[in-house]
């Protein structure tokens, strides 16, 4: 297996595309009877989940201003599912018109000159890019990232008794599995290549929709300390979040349309 990394410079459009590729409750809710702290960071995962390309003429325009509007206070980062080879111009000038940074991660190779692909954008350089070869055409890419999140106190019944804004590290990875050939890799290779390199791993990603239960059992067969939760099912694609039970909980995720057919999905994460 193939393991890439590099640094992230400004604008790493094409650099990217060439070095790589493809609350003890998880929901995060209070247990009723006893104080307990709540946790929340945010991911916007963006995508229409079908098998299309997410940029055109018509919805590019619209896009750079949700990324724009959406970073402004340096709080999340954004993924754009599959953006594809055809929109490595789109996003460099998304990136040079909103002063952002971005990273790809390469989902599969359709021929020498046609990925699929989704860019990952954000705010400030990240210290390492990551990736993870899982097939011979798909990997598994990410960052560290540091996300805006907030902590909460809650009394006995549940009710918030102090909030603080906070910043937590967050080493965020994506990826795309359409075969069983890729679950299999990655659950007998890859999860433990990047276990070794960082435990605390998260996965946003997308799976087919047939083979998300394949996926959701393979995980935790591989390794008991992580799990695979389900984020929204689309009409091809079901997004998930793979984490590290122990660090991470899952507690929820909220819609918000962006265009026609495309929704940004913003996957609240838990810490502990």
């Amino acid at each position: 297996m193939q393991v890439t990394k590099y640094f992230a410079g400004a604008l790493m459009v094409l650099s990217a595309i060439v070095f790589t590729g493809c609350s003890d409750k998880s929901d995060g809710s209070p247990d009723k009877g006893k104080p307990s702290t709540q946790t929340s960071a945010k991911i916007q995962f963006v995508s229409t989940l079908t098998d299309a390309t997410l940029l055109s003429s018509s919805n590019t325009e619209t896009i750079e201003n949700y990324i724009k509007n959406t970073l402004s206070d340096g709080k999340t980062i954004v993924l754009l599912d599959r953006t594809d080879q055809a929109g490595v111009s789109d996003i460099a000038k998304m990136m040079q018109n909103t002063k952002k940074f971005s990273a790809f991660v390469v989902h599969s190779q359709n021929s020498t000159a046609d990925f699929d692909v989704s860019s990952i954008i954000f705010n400030t350089p990240s210290a390492n890019i990551a990736g993870y070869q899982i097939t011979s055409d798909c990997y598994v890419n990410g960052l560290d990232a540091d996300l805006g999140g907030t902590v909460k106190n809650l009394d006995a019944e549940g009710n918030i008794t102090n909030s603080n804004d906070v910043t937590v590290s967050v080493p965020f990875y994506s990826c795309r599995f359409d075969t069983q050939e890729q679950i299999n890799a990655f659950t007998s290779n890859v999860l433990g290549q990047m276990k070794t390199a960082n435990v605390k791993n998260i996965i946003i990603g997308t799976v087919s929709n047939s083979l998300f239960e394949t996926l959701k059992t393979a995980v935790p067969s591989a390794d008991s300390a992580y799990s695979v939760a389900e984020v929204k099912a689309g009409t091809d694609y079901t997004i998930f979040m793979l984490y590290q039970t122990r660090y991470w909980g899952y507690n929820g995720v909220t819609e918000t349309s962006v265009a026609s057919g495309i929704t940004a999905y913003s996957v609240d994460i838990a810490w502990k």
